[in-house]
This record gives C-alpha cells, structure tokens and sequence, in this order.
C-alpha cells in the first residue's frame, strides 16, 4: 500500500513539475496582458494634463499634423519646434487628426512601447510576458506609457535598435534581415525623435555595422547590401540635424553645442537657461556621472514623500531643495535584479559571450553618464526597456540548459512587477478625462465666459502656458489665444490676459 502511495505522489509529482512551468508562464502572459489592456484604455480615456503636454507637446502635434486650432506659440518655444526633431508630436497630430480626438495624441507612446514588445517577441524571439512586465517594474516606463511626453517614444524605438545589436552578438546564427532591417530602421526613428537620442543612436549603428561586417555567418543580407541599407539609415538620421545646420547653422538648433559652445549659434531665454538649474541643489558640483550613478542606483533619494508620489513624470520631487529633484526613477532593487540576472544568464549562455557582451551593456550605460542632463533618467528609459529585451531573449535558452532554475525567474519577475504595481497603482487608474474637464481642472474653462469672438488675446507669463491652449473654447475653435513671455511681444491691438486677470488691449 506504502509502494502504491508513493508511486502515485511520485506521479503527481512529474505532473505538477512539467505543468508548473506551463503554468507560471500562462500567468505571466495573462497578467501582462491584462496590464497592457488597462494601459492602453487609460492612455485613450485620459488627457495628459501635465505642464509640459498642454505647454508645448499638444500645439507640436497640432503644428506638426495641421490641425488648425486658434492659437499661437508662446515665442520661447517657437526655436523648439523649429529644431526639435520632429517624429513624435507629428506622430500625435496624425493620431489626433485620423480619430478627431485630442485624446490620441496620448497613445503615441503606448504604440511606440508596444511596437518594441511586439518586435521583441516576433523578431528577437523574446517573450512579450517578460519583455511587458519587468519594463513595466520600472516606474518612469509605466508613468511615460500614457503621458504626452515624448520621452518613451524615442526610446522604445532606440532599444529596438540595441535590442538588435545584443540579438544579432548572442544569436548570430538566427539573425536574419528582419533584425537587420528592423535595427536600423529603429535606430533611424529614434534620431527622429529626440536630441538626446542621437549620440545613442550614433553609437549603436557603429555597433551594428561592426557585428554585421565581421559576422562569418549569414545574417540575411550580404556585406554590399548591409553597408547600402546602413548608408541610407545614417543618411536619414541625419536629416533633422543637416537641415538645422544648414538653416541655423547648429545640428541641435536652438540647444547649446556641449564642448564647443560659442562657435556655433544657440538660442538663449529662460527655459533654456533654467536647463542648468535641473539638479539638486546640495549635488550642483557634483558632476554629471556621478549624479547619474546616483540616479541610477537612487542613492540618498527619498523612498517616500508626505503628500505627493514616490514616483512621477519627470521626478520632480520636493524641488531643488531635496535630493531627489530630477534623480531616480527606474527603482533600484529592479534595475539592480535584472542588471544582475541578465549577467547570470549570459554566463550560462557562454563564459565569453557575458563578458563580451556584459561589458557592453556596462559600457553603453556608462555612455550615458557622460551626456548632458544624464541624471534624468526619463530621457534614457531605454535602459531598462533593453535590459528587458536581453532578460527575454536569454529566458528561452536557460529555460532549456537549467529548467529548473529557471522555474525561479518568472515567479521572480511577478514579485517585483505585483511590488510596483503596489506603490503606482495610480498610474493604471482608468478615468475618462477629455478636453473640457483638462479645461476645468487648469481653470482655462472659467475664462470662456469672459472672451468674446473676433478677438485676439495674448495671454503673459509662465503661468498661462500651460493652461492658454485650453482657453480656445469648448471645441478649441471659439477664441484666438496668443502666448507670450512678455507684454512688449503681444501683437498690437490684442488684450492682454495674466495670472492677474485681463489687463487690457496692447
């Protein structure tokens, strides 16, 4: 009877262990997906009512699109869109202008993580489930899915190209054009994208162009044809920097060149000067690697705050006074977990292949910290998002050399996931806000009643920015609203309209 036992717990233990793994996966998949549908339906229902989207990001995409709205940019962000590269805000005017919604123009940057979880599990044979969730552990990726800030756009397309470079160094053998193809043309858009995405960029395309030229096995297109598609890659990534160069006569128009500075024109004003003042006051000497160091691994960066969020859009913190103005946001107990299982597996992959590729992933971090503004991590999400798509493309392999052990990894990535979904629950809240309650809650609405068709009014100061795009009406097309810095800029004849109340006609 003993022996019978033992033999059926034997038995429902070979189930159980052949299931379980089945099991842990099929949760993983369903969690993520459950978290990505609530993503996008907030990222459609809610209008982004941060400063920065209503100030600049929102008049962009209408601008870029040609959606005619009754409103002119404030003249200290006018240099901004003439030099910032363009693809995001036009990405957000197409958005807005094909549903006839302003909603839209906030699912640019869901699309944009999306299309990276989708590239990473068809072409980098990536598991979507892992890809998703320990992205989504990093505060900063969940926040920017569904905010008008352009940050994740850029970088989602920037880590499909890294992505690529590790897959096409691991997987030599499995590459093929779609790899190639997709790398650079993620590359490419992700030049399109931001100023801060460049150096990156330009340092990935070297990378590829090094593993494809002395890969000695086939990699889905010849030699010539690689070197013709990396030519016309580097030749479109360099557009909107040749264009500011030859109109401006600076590629990064209106920004100030780091290092040669004075020889080449920049823009100043105040929005631009107050870039220096993004740091902690007690950290202002500092340096920019080790402020970004400190970021990174969120050093000295408060773990809770009275009345505000642990996290949020761009880290602001309690101000310049704390030291966590502008520092942390990827949660270091995460980027440290996947930085240091990400480095296991390689060396369960090959001893030479983690070193080789270990410290490539180090050394591209470390890149960073030499870059401007490099201590907000929000300009370089793509960081976690890579180290997401390595963890992905490894888990296959491992979970065929130690199955057992790699039981661990997925209960692993729930745990942390379930730990920050805890402390950003707020950030999957799913609420419809429109146009007219973004009008009330900046209180643009109350000025509806005041304002008169036919006339133009130029609101004055940093306070009305945000909140003059909202002024235009219930359907953005009743008032002409103008923005500026100063009283002196209003056009002649226009009211003049301050945080003060109407002041009166230029």
């Amino acid at each position: 009877m003993s022996v019978r036992l033992v033999d059926r717990a034997a038995a429902v233990a070979r189930v159980v262990g052949d299931w379980a793994p089945r099991i842990l996966i099929l949760l993983c998949a369903l969690v993520a997906a459950v978290a990505l549908t609530d993503l996008a339906l907030r990222a459609a229902l809610r209008l982004d009512e941060n400063w920065d989207g209503l100030a600049y990001h929102l008049p962009f995409a209408a601008m870029r699109a040609g959606i005619s709205i009754p409103y002119d940019l404030s003249d200290q962000f006018k240099g901004f869109f003439e030099g910032f590269p363009p693809l995001p805000e036009l990405t957000q005017g197409i958005l807005w202008r094909l549903t006839g919604s302003v909603n839209a123009a906030g699912l640019a940057n869901y699309l944009a993580f999306f299309l990276f979880i989708t590239y990473c599990h068809v072409v980098l044979r990536a598991p979507f489930y892992l890809v998703a969730l320990i992205s989504l552990t990093a505060p900063l990726v969940l926040i920017h899915t569904t905010v008008l800030y352009v940050d994740l756009f850029g970088n989602a397309l920037l880590a499909i190209g890294l992505s690529s470079c590790l897959y096409l160094y691991l997987f030599p053998e499995k590459a093929g054009r779609a790899v190639i193809v997709g790398g650079l043309a993620g590359l490419t858009a992700a030049a399109w994208s931001k100023y801060q995405m460049a150096p990156i960029a330009g340092l990935a395309f070297c990378m590829l162009a090094i593993l494809c030229w002395r890969s000695r096995r086939p990699i889905g297109v010849s030699r010539r044809q690689f070197a013709t598609l990396l030519v016309l890659a580097v030749s479109l990534a360099s557009i909107p920097y040749l264009k500011n160069l030859v109109v401006y006569g600076n590629p990064i128009w209106p920004i100030r060149v780091p290092v040669i500075g004075e020889m080449l024109p920049y823009l100043r004003n105040q929005l631009l000067d107050d870039v220096a003042n993004q740091q902690p006051n007690a950290l202002r000497n500092l340096g920019e690697f080790p402020l970004f160091v400190r970021s990174l691994f969120e050093i000295d960066v408060p773990t809770h705050y009275a009345n505000i969020a642990r996290w949020n859009v761009d880290q602001w913190g309690l101000g310049p006074d704390s030291l966590g103005f502008r520092m942390g946001g990827f949660w270091v107990t995460g980027i440290v977990t996947y930085l240091v299982s990400t480095i296991a597996m390689l060396f369960v992959f090959g001893r030479r292949t983690a070193i080789v590729a270990g410290v490539s992933i180090i050394g591209v971090v470390s890149f960073v910290g030499f870059l401007p503004q490099a201590h907000e991590l929000r300009y370089y999400l793509f960081i976690p998002l890579t180290l997401a798509a390595a963890f992905g493309m490894l888990f296959p392999y491992v979970r065929v050399a130690l199955p057992k052990a790699a039981l661990v990894l997925p209960i692993m990535v729930l745990v942390l996931f379930f730990q920050m979904v805890s402390e950003n629950a707020t950030y999957y809240k799913i609420e419809n806000v429109g146009y007219v309650r973004a009008a009330q809650d900046w209180g643009a609405a109350d000025w509806w009643s005041k304002l008169q068709r036919g006339q133009t009014y130029c609101t004055v100061g940093f306070g009305m920015m945000a909140r003059s795009i909202l002024m235009t009406g219930a359907t953005m097309s009743e008032y002409e609203i103008v923005v500026r810095s100063t009283w002196s800029l209003c056009p002649a004849g226009s009211i003049v309209i301050t945080t003060d109340g109407i002041q009166g006609p230029r």
